[in-house]
C-alpha cells in the first residue's frame, strides 16, 4: 500500500465522520505521530510504501470500528479493508518486478 492510498483511506473515514482531522487519524487510527499524512504529502511520499506496522494497526482499528457502527457503515468499513488487502497485494507485485 502506498501513501496516496493511505490518504484516500483518511478521506473516506473523514466522509463517514469516523475521524475529524488528519492529525487524529495519524495518531488514533495509524498509531503514529500527527505528521504521518503530511509526510506522505511531501515530495514522492505519495508513492512511498506505508510501514507494515501502520497497516496492521489501521486494519485492527477498522475491524474494531466495524463492530461498533450501524450495518451500512460497517459494510463501507469492510470495503475499505478489502481495498487495503488488494493494495498490499499490488504493492508487493510491483516491488518484485525486476529492472531490465
Amino acid at each position: 500500500m502506498y501513501g496516496h492510498q493511505l490518504i484516500g483511506i483518511f478521506e473516506r473515514l473523514h466522509d463517514l465522520e469516523l475521524t475529524d482531522s488528519r492529525n487524529s487519524f495519524s495518531i488514533q487510527w495509524c498509531g503514529r505521530s500527527r505528521d504521518l499524512l503530511r509526510d506522505y504529502d511531501r515530495r514522492n511520499g505519495a508513492y512511498s510504501k506505508v510501514n507494515q506496522h501502520v497497516v496492521i494497526r489501521l486494519r485492527q482499528r477498522l475491524a474494531e470500528a466495524a463492530t461498533l457502527v450501524p450495518d451500512d457503515i460497517a459494510a463501507q468499513i469492510r470495503e475499505i479493508d478489502a481495498a487495503i488487502v488488494r493494495d498490499l497485494y499490488v504493492a508487493n507485485l510491483l516491488g518484485r518486478r525486476s529492472v531490465r
